[in-house]
């Protein structure tokens, strides 16, 4: 009799219900919803089965205006948010049990909905509650070519024994090149035209473009595992590919045609590549560097040895890396692929960045240290500013103590500031210990020591040991203008500094040549060099002299003095 009273009262508020919901998905809604081919649809005269299980398969059409791009790999999360209840010998549907309780469902009845405005309104505010409340999805599912036919997604229960009956939310839970389609609701069973049960059901939203796009920079860094302690590796050249994916395990990659990017890193430990023209939503996007298949690479744990991928740069010959979020192994999520959701109030732009962290670096790989070189000019006593401009080589040493004729580095200095220069460590790889000789030079590298017009004394140069327990090194030098009976000169052009001591000038740069080895010296140690005096004016490392500036000034002063006194010393 129960089932008797369902058949015979279905047209009442059962057909206000279905009514209404014929016009949900239908033109106010912009969802057409109709009985699945593949499904059984039930004459008028057969009985409601309350066991009944169905299936909703979602259709995405193209947006009106737009080549069509990017349907597949849609993400579709599956929400049920309503039960059935015949208990008063009629169909309704009541919010979850999990759901009854959440404030902001006060008062909502999803058998009230019967305008398509009301309806929108309705699947925001259970959008905004399930995710609030954290229930968890029914399914999850990404459109697909089903069929011979795109943009399909396909929901019939977790187990595929079908889903169960209900009133379920649909939301679209990823950004995609294709558009975004606003939450819409399905029931289960559906009835159409007063005749037909349907359990299988159809629909297809419609999605509109999006009104604003964005952009992701992803910073590649190359890092070297020193039994924990992460260094900077520096790559001669490698490259890497990077997609953008729109779930967590790297299975649905982006939609738009620009997925992929290759970063190339040339003589350095870091490389950039941007993904532009990216939907602003709130859904997140996800990271992943792409092995030689183009399969993304999962992440490892912050120490950088949980998981490996076979290495896609090019250079090497088979060595294992893990990837890891960030460059700091004891960040919370450095062991996940970074998720990053655009900022749709600012600025439009996000940057992640992720690092290689090799165990062992593969051929063109190596290891640099820094040499810090902090330069004065001294006259009587007092630090001075000076016009000229000064230059430091960096050489190799060998084994036996030889400076090397060749350097590996030649550095613009900062008068009474500093520059920090990078440089291999030893070995092919950089994992050995190497010393460096520093010496002023000119801009070609030739030692002052060799230049007799040079006119200052030279102390501090040094030799810095390099290794991975020690990777910093500081060189002090010195010039200081002579003032002994003897030294011989014009003038100088210097004046006070402005602000002595304090300068710190950051110029980095990156050497290909690995130099030699040498396990030896441990310590910096002092040398003076200086050049002969001469009668010439202010005399620059690797800067012509204002010879005809003096000459030019002495002949204006004999014309109207008549009469010019030079003091200068002379040698004893």
């Amino acid at each position: 009799m129960k089932q008797r009273s369902l058949k015979i009262r279905k047209y009442g508020v059962l057909m206000v219900f279905l009514l209404a919901v014929s016009m949900i998905f239908g033109t106010f809604a912009g969802v057409n919803v109709y009985a699945d081919d593949t499904g059984t649809t039930a004459s008028a005269s057969d009985p409601y089965d309350p066991d009944q299980r169905g299936s909703i398969t979602v259709k995405l059409g193209d947006i009106e205006g737009q080549e069509p791009t990017g349907k597949n790999g849609v993400e579709l999360t599956l929400y049920k948010v309503g039960d059935v209840n015949t208990e008063d010998n009629y169909i309704r549907f009541d919010l979850a049990a999990e759901l009854r309780e959440v404030g902001s469902l006060a008062g909502l009845d999803l058998n009230a909905v019967t305008t398509g405005e009301a309806n929108r309104e309705t699947a925001q505010r259970l959008e905004e509650a399930v995710l609030a409340a954290g229930l968890d999805p029914a399914e999850k599912g990404y459109t697909a070519n089903v069929n011979g036919e795109d943009a399909v997604a396909v929901f019939d229960g977790a187990d595929g024994t079908g889903l169960a009956q209900g009133m379920y939310l649909i939301l679209q839970t990823n950004a995609n090149a294709y558009g975004v389609t606003g939450p819409f609701l399905v029931a289960i069973p559906y009835m159409t035209d007063g005749a037909n049960w349907l359990y299988d059901v159809t629909a297809e939203p419609k999605a509109v473009e999006f009104g604003s796009l964005g952009s992701i920079q992803v910073t590649k860094a190359l890092k070297y595992n020193n039994d924990g302690n992460l260094m900077d590796a520096t790559a001669t050249d490698a490259s890497f590919d990077i997609g953008l994916f729109m779930d967590s395990q790297g299975q649905y990659r982006y939609g738009g045609e620009n997925w992929r990017q290759t970063v190339r890193i040339q003589n350095g430990s870091s490389g950039t590549v941007t993904f532009t023209d990216l939907p602003v939503t709130d859904k997140p996007y996800y990271i992943f560097e792409l092995d030689g298949n183009g399969d993304a690479i999962t992440y490892g744990g912050p120490d950088g040895s949980e998981s490996a991928g076979a290495d896609n740069a090019g250079t090497g010959s088979g060595s294992l890396f893990t990837v890891m979020a960030g460059e700091d192994p004891a960040a919370a999520h450095a062991g996940e692929e970074p998720e990053v959701i655009l900022n749709t109030e600012g600025d439009r732009t996000a940057s992640a960045t992720i690092s290689n962290v090799y165990g062992e670096l593969p051929d063109g790989y190596y290891l640099t240290g820094e040499i810090t070189i902090t330069k004065s000019v001294m006259n009587n006593g007092q630090m001075v500013a000076s016009d000229d401009v000064f230059y430091a080589g960096v050489f190799p040493v060998d084994a036996q103590g030889t400076v090397g004729a060749d350097p590996v580095e030649i550095v613009k200095l900062n008068n009474n500031a500093a520059v920090t220069v990078e440089v291999p460590l030893g070995g092919t790889d950089g994992t050995e210990a190497i010393t460096y000789a520093v010496r002023e030079t000119n801009e070609q590298g030739v030692p002052v020591s060799q230049d007799s017009t040079f006119l200052y004394e030279v102390t501090g140069e040094a030799n810095v040991a390099l290794s991975l327990g020690q990777t910093t090194g500081t060189v002090n030098i010195t010039n200081t203008l002579g003032a002994a009976d003897g030294y011989y000169q014009e003038e100088p052009s210097t004046q006070a500094p402005n602000d002595p001591g304090t300068g710190n000038a950051n110029n980095r740069s990156s050497a290909n040549d690995n130099g030699s080895n040498n396990n030896g010296n441990n310590s910096q140690s002092g040398g003076t060099s200086s050049g002969t005096g001469r009668s010439s004016g202010s005399a620059r490392t690797g800067d012509d002299n204002q010879i005809f500036l003096y000459a030019g000034l002495l002949a204006a002063a004999v014309i109207v003095g008549g009469v010019v006194v030079v003091r200068r010393r002379r040698r004893g």
